[in-house]
């Protein structure tokens, strides 16, 4: 086998794997939404995916780094939409800010099933994450994503537009927090949340950007 061939099919090799690995995340992430994520095992996953546990674990040590990855993906997609719309955001800083926050009111219920997975990653991970590279990155995503907000907040600040009596870190992560945590309870208990208080839910998310919104505005 000349040197040409090996290097190719070393890549079709990586290829295949990552093609497997996209394919293992799709399932996974399906039968923790559906069935939750405590009731969903690695036998679960390798049983839907045609493969054997061996062959699963060749993958993934365990299903919490599937749900780990799960969570990496969800951000991914996440930060490559804020860029699309940090980039044509005009205005002072509050305005950005509130253009910003109405563009997540609008599609956030494309995001529902990653939302209401949040939510299961946690409840369940209120310890130590798994002990990989992923956990890295997770955590450099989670303040990528935080950034805009704050950013946007101490523009405001500078120009006027947004009082400069507050603190920009800790207001970017309340909101951004408390927009996820609303979001994965209206998604989880939307019809519940309707019958038990005669409102719709939904409203509720676009309520509490308002809020802020007013909260902070000069």
């Amino acid at each position: 086998m000349d040197e040409g061939t090996s290097i190719y099919r070393e890549i079709e090799r990586e290829q295949n794997k990552e093609q497997r690995k996209n394919e293992i995340i799709s399932i996974a992430k399906k039968m923790f939404i559906e069935k939750g994520y405590n009731k969903s095992t690695m036998s679960d996953i390798a049983k839907e995916a045609k493969i054997s546990r061996k062959t699963l674990y060749r993958y993934y040590n365990s299903k919490e780094e599937i749900a780990l990855e799960i969570e990496i993906s969800a951000f991914k997609v996440y930060i490559e939409y804020q860029k699309d719309v940090l980039k044509n955001l005009k205005g002072n800083g509050f305005n950005k800010l509130s253009t910003y926050l109405k563009n997540m009111d609008n599609i956030i219920d494309d995001f529902k099933e990653l939302i209401v997975f949040t939510g299961f990653f946690d409840n369940y991970f209120i310890d130590d994450y798994p002990e990989t590279n992923a956990t890295k990155e997770f955590i450099e995503l989670i303040e990528i994503s935080n950034r805009p907000i704050n950013e946007l907040i101490e523009e405001g600040m500078k120009d006027g537009s947004i009082r400069n009596d507050i603190n920009s870190l800790y207001v970017a992560n309340t909101i951004s927090n408390s927009i996820l945590a609303m979001s994965q309870r209206v998604y989880t208990r939307y019809q519940h949340l309707n019958d038990e208080q005669h409102i719709d839910a939904r409203k509720m998310i676009s309520c509490q950007i308002e809020l802020f919104l007013n909260g902070i505005k000069q």
